[in-house]
């Protein structure tokens, strides 16, 4: 029953991550969501491996690895492209991961640690998943998101390592280190400073806003 709560769980959190991602940055959602939700299925399953390995801390790294691959096939993206995309949704989903369980310990009054296939852990991915999806609907209703990332760009030459790519370069290195980073620290430290890390994410989310704000206005010139 733990077993069958994860995986269902645990796709439900990948669909809302990739739901948030295509409407962020203006992909077909009903054309691209079937093969994306077979996909999270499968990487829940996968998911599972890794925390009966005891592998929790790396799992994040992976998980961005694995994503950046397969939105750029599924997309086909340039993997410079597909790393934007997918580095920007953990940003948010760690976001709002953070500032829930936060929430909860302080209800609680004091340390909380979530342990993996209990109904507490179960929750917060439920109302991670919730949230990210208000998140993609707001987003689609206020008509916003980014549009310079474009499909098939993965068959057009790009540079990677130019100079208007250093921001992006720059926010996507910080981004995934401090991803790991806040991991171990949860599973390492009995009380890790929520509010902290919450902050830090949320500084990040912000200069990737403005760098991708930059981004578009370049493209529309």
């Amino acid at each position: 029953m733990k077993f069958a709560g994860f995986i269902f769980f645990s796709s439900l959190e990948y669909i809302a991550f990739i739901y948030l991602i295509l409407v962020l940055f203006r992909f077909n959602v009903r054309e691209n969501m079937f093969k994306f939700t077979l996909y999270a299925i499968v990487l829940s399953f996968a998911s599972n491996s890794l925390q009966m390995e005891s592998l929790q801390a790396f799992s994040p790294l992976i998980h961005v690895a694995v994503h950046i691959a397969f939105f750029s096939i599924f997309l086909g993206l340039h993997l410079f492209n597909a790393a934007v995309m997918v580095v920007t949704g953990y940003v948010v989903n760690s976001i709002v991961q953070w500032m829930i369980v936060a929430m909860v310990s302080h209800l609680n009054g004091g340390a909380l640690k979530i342990e993996s296939y209990t109904p507490d852990a179960f929750a917060i991915q439920a109302a991670t998943a919730l949230v990210m999806i208000l998140c993609a609907w707001v987003t689609k209703f206020q008509n916003g998101g980014f549009s310079f990332i474009r499909e098939a760009s993965r068959f057009t030459r790009s540079q990677i390592f130019v100079r208007k790519n250093v921001p992006f370069l720059i926010f996507l290195l910080l981004s995934i280190v401090l991803v790991v980073a806040a991991n171990m620290l949860y599973i390492a430290i009995e009380d890790p400073p929520y509010l902290l890390i919450s902050i830090l994410f949320f500084l990040a989310l912000i200069a990737l806003i403005i760098i991708s704000v930059k981004k578009d206005r370049e493209d529309d010139d």
